[in-house]
């Protein structure tokens, strides 16, 4: 078993244990009065109704609050159990837990304990619950450990039969080899422990689609930081101001060794900062959002040693056994909202004080990490006590006194980010001299000290009601949250959440406008916050070390993050990693990463260290990369990873991205002329989340409801550019959007939906170019024709006047410069339009690349006429000249032989790109590093070439090849010793198309050779070919639909007509398909689906689903078939009562009655006329009877819920759509395969347009 399952299983047990202790103490569903406990439950059903009663508060809910209670305890006896598993294994005691045979299948500590107490012998599995009790409280009275205290509020232990199996579980972590018996010696497993413990509620939230607020944000944001990079940000944060105070140190090497513990980039050869007054002592260390304390116990380790040298080297007055004490209680703190995390820092900086303290050192007796879950009165019940005070302050001031205390009340749901300081900071007078200016000065910091003093006065009076020890805890809480926010820190370090303001829900995004929108933008992400926090919270000396997304380096939404940094911080490292799910945050979690450390002071020319990590290089041996690159940047040895550069220089490029790899003269070109000067780039539509009203697939549609140029004055609908995958030059047109009237529905709703948009109005219905806003794959830019409109994820771009050529620019835009640009200014998957906007711009020559980009287009265009899903489409390519393979095998390769001459088209383009912008040797070649030489210039073998030229010029007539092409294809580099390809099976396969096979790192092979090698391979890709069979069939199918009188056709015999797979045969006889053809036809289709060579069974049991998903082009939208299977049972079965296929353009209410009155009366009769001839006597005759009498059932059960449909007054209309129609049928169980996820269905069911 992995970790997370050992913890899910303990988890799991503890909690049935709590549960049972609540419910024996009165506290079930409904609680039971106190008074009818025994007097010795009395007391601790007390402390829990007081916890309960808070929660309540908070919640609003009995059972939600007792649900929260329980979660307090199960984690509160899980962490002390696993604290004990720790500190045993660290030999800091006698083992408590660990048992063994030798002491008879106990712990040492409990087989003691029986001696000294031998009349447990006979208790409950010989006293384990006493001493247990014991043992936590030795640990409080010895340690002074807060997490033991007798009277600790959410102490709690279950009988001693439900501890022996828990402890049992605990016990065989060690024991399981995917653990190791070392498992708890890292200074990190009780922060593992924590992060498999919330593994439930994380994956709850993420499957819950909720907005994140406060009580959500650490199941949404907690990820776990590991040890090389806590190390490397505190290394270069705390251990870097040590040097500044004091170069000549030797601190960072290991005394024994000789070999280097701390290595410190750009550390200072002379004194740049004074010694603090106490020296070490006053260095100060937060981590506002400290989570289970990894940074904190790591700084631990770093204080020792700057403690030791202090003593050996400084004349320190210090005792070595003193130093945890001093550690703890002077030197880190931490906040963070999750009171679980925080119990688990304090615990492990008390076991690491253990260890380190000696034996007649003293343990700390209180610790500055501090959970922001407390609550504190309203200002309103406490106002006059603030009256009854001293100080005589004005009416700014007591609003500002007002604010402060109502923030404090938030601390629950803010925590650190809480700006309570900087309010009253923000009084301080201009620095502008007048005759006033020291009289206001003083006042100012007269009034700073009073109104901290009776903030601190007023949260220590208002613990002083009705005290317990629950209560008094929340006190000691809010008292040491204040004072951590009102303290100015050395050193800020932090792996804080980071919930996008999308996630934000609405007291989240309250509060994050109201503190971090101005004057600066912060509140696009939790993350940008804790930026802008954490250099709040250090002095103006300070240092910061920070890991998370990579996002506020590039995106426009993060320019004020990024001109914050620049203009008030020097970059001292910045680790731009990316994605690394090996060595960084785990297999499960996407997250391309960046650490940095920040100095408070800006140095003026002294250029930056960045580390490249992201380029050209696999996950796994990223770490490994970064530990040599730093240690030859540290140790003055040249590596092409690192990059020094004076941040100002980033100021070169529009909204300031960190750009720092490319050249000077690179970066000059930003400062010209960008597309943004001759181009419009717009965000269109947005239904304001009413897709499902205005969307439409092109095919849900009638045809003649379509916008094409004919019929200008009387369309509904007109074709959007919605963006769509990775697809360049043409195509993704699938959607409609209902634009009536000039858009007047769309318009009229915004009136009550203002999130709707439809901009740069002036542009739709006009030639443009169209990009998707979001891809995994690089910019793939579009020819948008003009019978479109656009919107925001499918985002569109026009000439602000006639002089630009729009189609030169999609040259340009399809160029691997511009996608190494756009990748450069927003690496991410979602490129904005302001992206774009910054890109350099320099026109191409028209003739030099108008023939190619119309070339391409155009082969797209006539390539989207053999695709059922395109509005272009003509028809099947498998013809009836040859068999079907034939057909396949020869249109593939002409398939194949078009994309190819795209490919070399693109090669031509991206010569003329890098001449045009006038890129250095250096400067193209780091882009073919980054973005691979384009495939069209690979060498070739001299076979493929001749044979890919003999077939442009005698079968290639349609696109004939430029002189420009000819010239290419003559400049290639002949090599016949190409590798011979070997699976082109997977060819097409998941998106595996012609451009990305080639391009793969299997193959990165001239697309010429590809083709050649294919067409001699004879190979059918598996996947296309049944999927080019089923789109056939398809079509078969709507005709024979469209033909029917009323639309709805029978798989069943016995029904008064041909059933379809007849029917379907005798279309394809018509079109001109031979018997054997059609024979072929059927098998290539139903290869791999289960289904034999049957069509009929294909149609029972594939046909449905396979049409559904094949249409499920948009992830958010729905499947929309435009031929619906109903049946009356499992079709899979083969023995449903009766199947139907109907068309959507004929679907009604009538129809539907059709359907009861004669397909039903038609299947009845015929069942019936069976069941009559059958001889019961007989074995067959009573199986076939008995199953014929349950298809009579079956039917008249499907005949009640058409009943019921149209009772409900369902009265289907082509332009509500396939969901909103389709969705009833759904619900009643009257389709073969559910179309609609839940979501899309309740939806649906509850349309109101």
């Amino acid at each position: 078993m992995k970790l997370i399952d050992h913890v899910l299983k303990i988890r799991g047990l503890i909690q049935q244990a709590i549960d049972n202790r609540f419910s024996r103490l009165g506290l079930q569903e409904e609680a039971m009065p106190v008074e009818t406990l025994s007097d010795e439950q009395q007391p601790k059903r007390r402390v829990l109704d007081t916890i309960i009663a808070t929660h309540q508060a908070a919640m609003g809910d009995y059972a939600e609050a007792r649900k929260e209670a329980i979660k307090e305890c199960v984690f509160t006896l899980f962490n002390r159990l696993a604290a004990v598993k720790v500190m045993e294994d660290r030999e800091l005691f006698p083992e408590v837990i660990r048992r063994r045979a030798e002491h008879g299948n106990l712990s040492y500590s409990h087989k003691m304990w029986l001696e000294e107490h031998p009349e447990e012998r006979t208790a409950e599995r010989m006293g384990l619950k006493n001493f247990l009790r014991d043992k936590f409280a030795e640990l409080f009275d010895d340690f002074g450990i807060p997490l033991f205290k007798a009277d600790h509020p959410y102490a709690i232990l279950p009988t001693a039969d439900e501890l022996d199996e828990i402890i049992t579980a605990f016990n065989s972590i060690e024991l399981d080899e995917q653990c190791g018996e070392d498992i708890w010696k890292g200074d990190d497993i009780l922060g593992w422990m924590y992060e498999n413990f919330n593994a439930v509620e994380k994956v709850q939230l993420k499957e819950s689609g909720e907005k994140i607020e406060y009580d959500k944000v650490f199941l949404q944001s907690q990820i776990y930081t590991p040890q090389w990079v806590v190390k490397f940000l505190v290394d270069n944060t705390l251990g870097k101001q040590y040097l500044e105070m004091y170069p000549d140190s030797r601190f960072m090497i290991d005394e024994e060794t000789g070999k280097t513990k701390y290595l410190i980039a750009n550390a200072p050869k002379q004194q740049v900062r004074h010694p603090k007054e106490n020296g070490v002592l006053d260095i100060k260390l937060i981590d506002p959002a400290c989570g289970s304390g990894n940074f904190l116990i790591y700084a631990f380790s770093v204080f020792y040693d700057m403690y030791v040298d202090q003593m050996e080297n400084y004349g320190a007055d210090f005792s070595r056994r003193d130093i945890p004490k001093l550690i703890v209680e002077h030197n880190l703190y931490g906040v963070d909202l999750d009171e679980r995390a925080v119990q688990i820092t304090q615990i492990a900086l008390f076991i690491k004080a253990m260890q380190l303290k000696g034996r007649r050192g003293k343990m700390p007796t209180f610790c500055n990490v501090v959970s922001s879950h407390f609550s504190l009165p309203d200002y309103e019940t406490i106002e006059a006590t603030f009256e009854m005070g001293d100080a005589h302050w004005d009416e700014k001031q007591r609003e500002v006194i007002k604010d402060i205390w109502n923030d404090l009340c938030n601390a629950h749901k803010f925590g650190s980010l809480l700006r309570l300081k900087e309010k009253i900071e923000a009084m301080m007078p201009k620095q502008e001299r007048n005759l006033f200016y020291d009289y206001q000065i003083h006042d100012f910091f007269s009034f700073k000290n009073q109104a901290i003093e009776m903030l601190r006065k007023q949260v220590h009076q208002w613990g002083g009601e009705g005290s317990n020890a629950y209560s008094l805890s929340l006190v000691n809480d809010a008292m040491t949250f204040l004072d951590i926010l009102t303290t100015s820190f050395d050193v800020a370090v932090a792996n804080p959440p980071y919930t996008d303001s999308s996630d934000f829900g609405p007291e989240l995004k309250e509060f994050a406008e109201a503190n971090y929108k101005k004057p600066m933008k912060f509140n696009i992400n939790l993350y940008a916050c804790f930026i802008k926090r954490c250099c709040e919270l250090t002095d103006e000396l300070g240092k910061v070390g920070m890991i998370h997304p990579h996002t506020f380096m590039f995106i426009k939404t993060f320019e004020d993050v990024r001109k914050f940094m620049i203009e008030n911080t020097h970059i001292n490292t910045m680790v731009d990693f990316g994605l690394d799910r090996v060595n960084l945050f785990g297999p499960g979690i996407l997250l391309d990463a960046t650490f940095y450390t920040l100095d408070k002071k800006n140095v003026e020319n002294t250029p930056g260290v960045y580390f490249n990590i992201t380029a050209n290089l696999q996950e796994k041996y990223k770490k490994g990369t970064l530990e040599k690159a730093y240690a030859d940047y540290c140790n003055g040895q040249p590596n092409d990873r690192v990059y020094l550069l004076p941040q100002d220089k980033l100021k070169a490029i529009k909204s300031w991205p960190f750009i720092y790899w490319i050249s000077d003269e690179f970066r000059e070109k930003f400062c010209n002329v960008t597309l943004s000067d001759k181009f419009d780039i717009c965000n269109g539509i947005s239904s304001g989340g009413n897709n499902e009203q205005f969307y439409r697939y092109h095919w849900e549609i009638l045809k003649a409801e379509i916008l094409d140029g004919s019929n200008n004055e009387t369309y509904k609908w007109c074709y959007i550019n919605k963006g769509g995958g990775y697809n360049k030059w043409y195509g993704n047109l699938w959607l409609v959007f209902e634009w009536e009237d000039n858009g007047k529905k769309l318009k009229a709703l915004k009136k009550t939906c203002s999130s709707i948009r439809y901009g740069y109005e002036n542009y739709y219905f006009k030639e443009g170019l169209a990009f998707t806003g979001a891809s995994s794959k690089s910019l793939s830019v579009r020819y948008q024709p003009p019978y479109c409109i656009f919107e925001r994820a499918g985002k569109s771009i026009f000439s602000k006047d006639a002089v630009e050529n729009e189609l030169s620019l999609l040259a340009f835009l399809n160029s691997i410069l511009c996608t190494y640009m756009m990748d450069s200014l927003n690496p991410t998957v979602s490129f904005q339009s302001g992206d774009l906007d910054r890109i350099p711009y320099v026109p191409l020559p028209k003739e030099m690349v108008e023939l190619a980009v119309k070339q391409n287009v155009a082969i797209k265009e006539r390539i989207s006429c053999f695709s059922i899903i395109e509005p272009l489409y003509k028809g099947s390519p498998i013809g009836t000249s040859s068999m079907p393979t034939e057909e396949l095998s020869h249109f593939f390769n002409y398939e194949n032989g078009l994309l190819t001459q795209i490919l070399i088209n693109e090669a031509i383009i991206n010569r003329i790109v890098f001449d045009v912008y006038e890129l250095s040797e250096h400067d193209r070649q780091m882009v073919l590093d980054k973005e691979g030489i384009p495939v069209g210039d690979l060498s070739v073998s001299q076979a493929a070439l001749e044979a890919y030229k003999a077939w442009l010029k005698e079968e290639n007539t349609e696109f004939p090849a430029s002189a420009e092409v000819w010239e290419h294809l003559d400049s290639l580099t002949i090599d016949n010793e190409q590798p011979q390809i070997s699976d082109f099976e997977k060819l097409y396969q998941n998106n595996y198309g012609w451009e990305e096979f080639c391009n793969s790192d299997n193959h990165r092979m001239n697309p010429i050779e590809v083709w050649y090698q294919f067409r001699h391979a004879g190979v059918l890709p598996l996947q296309r070919t049944q999927s080019l069979c089923f789109e056939l069939i398809t079509d078969v199918i709507r005709a024979i639909l469209k033909k029917d009188d009323d639309g709805v056709i029978t798989l069943c015999e016995r029904m008064g007509e041909e059933p379809l797979d007849v029917r379907i045969e005798q279309e394809l006889v018509e079109r001109g398909y031979s018997g054997a053809q059609i024979s072929q036809i059927e098998q290539l289709l139903c290869m791999n689906l289960c289904t034999g060579k049957s069509l009929r069974k294909y149609l029972y049991e594939k046909f449905f689903q396979q049409l559904s998903d094949h249409l499920n082009l948009f992830m958010y939208l729905p499947k929309t078939p435009f031929i619906w299977h109903l049946t009356s049972g499992d079709p899979t079965s083969g023995h449903s009562a009766i199947d139907l296929y109907v068309s959507i353009y004929t679907w009604s209410r009538d129809t539907l009655f059709r359907i009861k009155s004669v397909y039903l009366a038609n299947r009845e009769s015929g069942l019936s006329d069976r069941l009559a001839a059958i001889d019961p006597t007989t074995a067959n005759g009573k199986i076939e009877a008995a199953e014929i009498k349950e298809q009579l059932q079956e039917l008249h059960q499907f005949a009640d819920k058409i009943d019921a449909l149209l009772a409900s007054g369902y009265d289907p209309k082509l332009d509500d759509g396939v969901g909103k129609n389709i969705a009833p049928l759904q619900k009643a169980g009257l389709l073969s395969y559910e179309v609609l996820n839940s979501g899309q269905l309740k939806k649906y069911l509850n349309a109101d347009w």
